[in-house]
């Protein structure tokens, strides 16, 4: 078994994913210690003729989307931790796996930061250190995968939304609820990098309010499931109003009002 699987969805990232390959392969820590497990999601460049220079799994998909994708690598990973990164993305500095791999002590997730790096603007997105794993439940403000890497055995039972938008709101507080330990690494672990400021939150559309509400209803079902956790589920539906995005999604089709993605995200 490994100790880690990096999971990489590639779809036409040509000319960014050699610079991300490189930033896993220039690592210090032992290169039997991890898997590369890279996923082509029906690219039309060049990309996957660069993969194929690394040692890498590649797999095939047909435009799943980054969930999907990412559901083929978690299938096939024996790694003990899953580390996902994104084909622009890049490890923060070539010690970073060896670092994680000493401060790991069997804990379910780690808590990781990144810097943001969008166009020419930087940001640091971590999460607050001093949150215990129920208070990230209900408190964090980036809920999303990409802030954590996590033991394999948790994924178990647990998958992707395939061709979603906001995937990964629903997977990740599943894994949390399953989780009874965790660790706060207090290092940036990655760039997550945008040629330009695009992203999900850009031409917001009601495919993408409606995903968005889809997953987070799932939290009634998660809140029923993990009794142990009910109470921070129910908290972070609480406070966050989703009842309000319903309205807004409905007025949004029936009115023709369009949101951005702030507008619809605000309480």
């Amino acid at each position: 078994m490994f100790r880690f699987s990096i999971i990489i969805p590639n779809y036409n990232e040509e000319k960014y994913i050699s610079r991300c390959l490189e930033s896993i392969f220039n690592q210090t820590i032992n290169k039997k210690k991890y898997e590369v497990i890279v996923i082509d999601d029906g690219s039309t460049d060049n990309s996957t003729e660069i993969i194929k220079k690394y040692n890498v799994k590649l797999l095939y998909s047909n435009r799943l989307g980054t969930g999907g994708a990412r559901n083929k690598g978690l299938e096939i990973a024996k790694g003990e931790y899953i580390i996902l990164l994104d084909g622009d993305d890049y490890l923060y500095k070539n010690d970073v796996l060896e670092r994680l791999d000493k401060e790991l002590n069997n804990e379910d997730i780690v808590f990781v930061k990144y810097k943001q790096v969008l166009g020419n603007q930087e940001q640091l997105i971590e999460e607050n250190k001093d949150y215990t794993l129920g208070e990230q439940i209900y408190k964090s403000c980036y809920f999303c995968c990409t802030l954590k890497c996590f033991k394999k055995q948790l994924t178990e039972g647990v998958r992707y939304r395939d061709r979603s938008y906001h995937e990964d709101i629903a997977f990740t507080l599943e894994l949390m609820c399953k989780a009874n330990s965790f660790l706060y690494f207090d290092d940036i672990m990655y760039i997550y990098y945008k040629e330009e400021n695009t992203s999900t939150v850009d031409n917001y559309n009601v495919r993408k309010a409606l995903d968005f509400t889809i997953q987070t209803l799932e939290y009634l079902y998660l809140a029923d499931k993990y009794k142990d956790k009910k109470e921070f589920i129910i908290k972070r539906i609480e406070q966050s109003k989703y009842e309000s995005k319903v309205s807004k999604l409905i007025d949004w089709v029936k009115n023709d009002r369009s949101y951005t993605y702030k507008e619809f995200l605000d309480k």
